[in-house]
């Protein structure tokens, strides 16, 4: 059922191609009632054309412009993966809930649903813990500047959802950090994934459980999934991270060539395992067409293309 209030969803990207495309198509086709907008990350470099009916082009730049610290290790928007939130809620104020779904988070379940209760019980954020001990956590000593180690609570917000409130006040709470931020680097400024959770729990905010909604067993920050693994893992609430082509190899030995090697053995013996036992699955691919409106893009989520069509980031595997 068509919900008559829209809320927004938020597709986080820096690039733009077909893996793209076909991820926001499915985003798309997830939540019928929502106004979902690409925001494209164009701090390195343009996207070029994007037929899209809603896109917002930003920098770093931009959002500093707002007042938010230009503090991190590496890039300020992968640091700070809250400071998108932030710079939309400033552009659009009037949506209740905002969902934020990196390019290379997948949802199965059906958004409108998720959004539903979320209204019904008053929820203020969703998002899946990080369950590591603190001494292990890589990012703790972030926090300490400004948290007790008691109140410290990662999450995972690649998928997230945000009431409008809980926004309000994480990006107020963050513009006063960065006024009381002294030192000259980054090595005790939060990051976002342990700044939103921690702060929101802190505060007394409703949270809930992204895995509360659903089976959700392919979802960390590693090892990825293959784009063509997707059919089988149709159960699953999300699915982090999924990559493709070069992009999917790189990904796969980030942690080392060893762990590379023990992921790519796996997934080949699981290739092998449904080869024998099913036959070759059909892998549904999203049709090339170029819809110009999210109706367009719901239809391609749904398509497929004939069985000869190869992708262009198949074709730059080593």
């Amino acid at each position: 059922m068509t919900m008559t209030r829209r809320y927004a969803v938020v597709f986080k990207a820096f690039y733009f191609d077909d893996f793209v495309r076909r991820r926001l198509a499915q985003v798309v086709a997830a939540a019928p009632s929502a106004d979902v907008f690409l925001m494209m990350d164009e701090t390195r470099r343009s996207a070029g054309p994007i037929d899209f009916d809603r896109v917002i082009r930003f920098r770093e730049s931009d959002v500093v412009a707002l007042g938010f610290a230009a503090i991190a290790k590496g890039s300020l928007l992968w640091y700070n993966a809250d400071y998108p939130l932030y710079y939309f809620q400033h552009l659009y104020p009037s949506y209740d809930y905002i969902a934020m779904v990196e390019y290379d988070a997948v949802p199965n379940a059906g958004l409108d649903e998720l959004i539903q209760q979320c209204r019904a019980q008053d929820v203020d954020f969703v998002g899946e813990p990080i369950l590591k001990p603190l001494d292990r956590y890589w990012w703790t000593r972030t926090l300490l500047r400004f948290y007790p180690p008691a109140a410290i609570r990662p999450s995972l917000i690649c998928a997230a959802v945000f009431s409008a409130r809980a926004v309000r006040h994480l990006a107020e709470r963050r513009l006063e950090q960065g006024r009381a931020y002294d030192l000259p680097d980054a090595k005790e400024w939060p990051i976002g994934e342990a700044f939103v959770g921690t702060e929101l729990a802190l505060h007394g905010f409703n949270m809930r459980d992204l895995a509360s909604f659903g089976q959700l067993t392919h979802y960390d920050w590693w090892p990825p999934t293959h784009e063509s693994e997707l059919q089988r893992l149709s159960g699953e609430v999300f699915v982090h991270p999924v990559l493709t082509g070069r992009r999917y190899v790189m990904s796969v030995f980030k942690s080392g060539f060893l762990s590379g090697l023990i992921v790519t053995a796996k997934i080949s013996l699981g290739w092998l395992s449904r080869r024998l036992g099913q036959g070759t699955p059909a892998f549904a691919r999203l049709s090339s067409a170029k819809p110009q409106d999210q109706a367009g893009w719901r239809a391609v989520a749904s398509g497929a293309l004939p069985d000869s069509a190869t992708r262009d980031d198949e074709k730059r595997l080593p």
